[in-house]
């Protein structure tokens, strides 16, 4: 096998290597390959924080491993955030590799609207309708609608498929930023705005999740509770009653489910004629009628 991504932590150290075969392997796991001389061209060097991996010096500069390497941040910010021109010859080569391989399985995907997330409609129901009841729980609970909750977790299925086997080896190293977690990709200062606000308290018990307690409670504490499914997905519900309870007075969006998916992303000011944007409008048109037929 070959490494041709490597994703590196926080502290700038390479921690997940991406094989020409699209599979993932934390740096333990990449460290017992090269040992055993299943990787080409690295070699295992012993340092004062562990083992690590080190580019042999016959392979040229464009591959070795600080080459082709990218940041969990950049990784997130791609899948994120529509407007991130993120790009390197190594993670371009492994976006053509991950939708040659998509492609050649000849299934039906999901493609959003940019491009950047793609995923095939078999593992994109699989993965919704594994969380079925907590959908229409949520849904029920906060009063939105559960086949919009539904098309929301669809888009950000599709968007996360393609890093989805990279950054879960990588998530000891990023929860200390304010990234993104579980199904429904909830970002940690989100849900502890929800928390704050009252909206959603995914431990009553815990006295870290309180209101007045929960703003200096650090990140990687809350992440614990957002990677959770439920959890995640009542907080995606929460977010949703909180634009429409924040927008109430300026617009009904009950009645405008794109502006909902609009927002759920991003934020804006409210004002009386909030506009949809790509992003929304797939959401609430194209990915709402597949969470329909998906959620019975």
């Amino acid at each position: 096998m070959k490494i041709i991504l490597v994703a590196t932590g926080a502290n700038g150290r390479n921690v997940v290597f991406v094989s020409d075969t699209l599979q993932s392997y934390s740096l333990e796991e990449a460290t017992k390959l090269a040992k055993s001389g299943q990787f080409a061209n690295v070699y295992v060097v012993k340092g004062n924080n562990g083992d690590y991996l080190r580019t042999s010096r016959s392979v040229p500069k464009k591959e070795q491993l600080e080459q082709i390497s990218v940041s969990s941040h950049q990784l997130f910010a791609y899948a994120q955030d529509t407007r991130s021109a993120f790009s390197t010859p190594a993670f371009d080569r492994y976006l053509q590799l991950y939708q040659h391989t998509l492609e050649n399985d000849g299934r039906p995907l999901i493609v959003t609207f940019d491009g950047k997330g793609r995923i095939t409609k078999d593992a994109a129901k699989e993965k919704l309708r594994l969380h079925q009841e907590i959908i229409f729980d949520a849904a029920k609970k906060f009063k939105i609608d559960p086949y919009l909750l539904g098309a929301i977790i669809i888009d950000e299925i599709a968007r996360f498929g393609l890093i989805e086997g990279i950054m879960d080896p990588l998530l000891g190293y990023f929860i200390g930023l304010n990234a993104s977690a579980g199904v429904a990709q909830i970002k940690i200062d989100t849900a502890r705005g929800l928390m704050q606000t009252g909206y959603y308290n995914p431990n009553s018990n815990d006295q870290k999740l309180l209101p007045d307690k929960v703003g200096k409670t650090p990140r990687a504490y809350l992440y614990q509770y957002i990677k959770e499914p439920k959890h995640s997905i009542f907080f995606a519900a929460a977010r949703m009653r909180s634009l429409i309870d924040e927008w109430k007075k300026y617009a009904n969006l009950n009645e405008r489910p794109e502006i909902i998916a609009t927002l759920y992303s991003m934020y804006k000011s409210p004002h009386t004629h909030p506009e949809a944007n790509e992003r929304g409008t797939q959401i609430a048109e194209e990915f709402y009628q597949i969470a329909k037929m998906w959620l019975q």
